[in-house]
């Protein structure tokens, strides 16, 4: 008699778990980026009371006689296809069209053996704090990439758009800007007079501030300034890595407002390297996205305050994105049997491109969790009516008794 009674209590405990589940899902229907889940079920072992005999003479073989003990939550997988689009316009708003997750940077590093340096992320409403640093709602800082693809990127830093710099712009006797350096607010001046191009005979240093930036589809910043310079991350597939070949260069792009000729900048695979739209090339380094100051290719190397400053998103994906951990405020951890984390440039390999003014919606399917919740809430009623059911067939037999 307890078995069927405890075999009805575990109906009404894995289909509340389903309840829950579908009052989660719908909570979140308008949470940006939110990723539904769902719930199977599973037998839980039966109580053999014969297992069956083989044909024997003139006797034909028995099935077995099972009686089971009830139902357990065997998964709640989460749903990771993707949401739909909400149109927002804000240059910070961004949505990956494709698999991939956002890195933002963790500060509670706090989980023992598994990497909880960061976290991964499908909400791309981000914004820009004080310092340029874009920040996702809660303030943790989005990471920008130092190479092109792999799994063990060089460096992850911060993506930082600078608010305001120092342009400075060596010239020769004719007035032809013959180099272009960048530099932080505060620089020593001796510091970039010593990163005058040899061949220069005069500069123009001029304080910028950034007046307005957009995200590419690879996650490549341009930013405008004052002075009407840009700078900006794009691959030159004309000039790639010695060493590996199939890897292409990025590269920070000068643009002169006043009109003038950049000569070729060659970098430190002696490559020369011009920009089709009359700018200047100055290499970041083979498969790097940040911003150094200086120019390389010359022995003055990069200003140390403008050095590590990311133009360029990354992106990320897992080997097994059911793995990954719930942690609140929009964010997953990666767990023991999420896979390797493999970063890069948005929009190669099997990670998505971004849209920029745009943000991912959650992907629950109201109808669907509502016919959810009429089926799990009938099976919670019956559960309960069997429980019903037997408390009053043993009442029958005490008082019987």
């Amino acid at each position: 008699m307890s078995q069927g009674l405890f075999a009805a209590v575990s109906g009404v405990r894995a289909n509340q778990t389903r309840l829950n589940v579908i009052s989660n899902n719908v909570a979140n229907v308008n949470t940006v980026g939110f990723k539904s889940s769902s719930v199977n079920f599973a037998t839980v072992f039966a109580q053999t009371i014969t297992g069956g005999t083989r044909s024997n003479g003139n006797l034909g073989g028995t099935n077995p006689r099972q009686i089971g003990n009830g139902v357990l939550v065997a998964e709640i997988p989460a749903d990771f296809s993707q949401g739909g689009t909400q149109f927002t316009g804000r240059g910070t708003d961004l949505l990956i069209n494709g698999e991939g997750f956002f890195a933002v940077e963790r500060v509670d590093q706090n989980l023992g053996s598994v990497n909880a340096s960061f976290f991964l992320s499908r909400a791309g409403n981000f914004s820009l704090d004080s310092l340029g640093n874009m920040v996702t709602v809660s303030g943790n800082r989005v990471r920008g990439t130092s190479q092109l693809s792999g799994s063990v990127p060089a460096t992850i830093t911060t993506v930082q758009i600078p608010q305001e710099m120092v342009i400075v712009k060596d010239t020769n006797a004719a007035g032809t800007i013959v180099q272009t350096h960048l530099a932080g607010i505060g620089e020593a001046t001796a510091n970039i007079t010593a990163a005058r191009n040899a061949g220069a005979t005069g500069q123009n240093i001029a304080t910028v501030q950034l007046v307005n930036f957009s995200i590419g589809s690879d996650g490549s910043i341009t930013g405008t300034y004052s002075n009407g310079d840009r700078i900006s991350v794009r691959t030159d597939p004309n000039t790639v890595s010695t060493t590996d070949p199939t890897q292409a260069r990025r590269e920070i792009v000068h643009l002169p407002s006043e009109g003038g000729t950049y000569g070729a900048d060659n970098d430190n695979d002696a490559a020369p390297s011009t920009a089709s739209d009359d700018g200047i090339v100055t290499q970041i380094g083979i498969g790097l996205a940040g911003v150094d100051g200086g120019s390389l290719g010359t022995a003055n190397g990069p200003f140390s305050d403008m050095d590590g400053r990311q133009l360029q998103l990354q992106t990320a994906t897992v080997t097994n994105p059911q793995g990954l951990l719930y942690d609140g405020n929009n964010n997953f951890l990666i767990s023991a049997n999420s896979g390797n984390t493999f970063f890069g440039v948005p929009g190669n390999e099997s990670r998505g491109s971004l849209q920029a003014g745009a943000l991912e919606s959650s992907n629950v399917d109201i109808a669907a969790e509502f016919t959810n919740l009429v089926i799990t809430q009938r099976g919670l009623e019956a559960a309960s009516r069997v429980i019903t059911a037997h408390s009053q067939v043993m009442q029958t037999i005490i008082q019987a008794v």
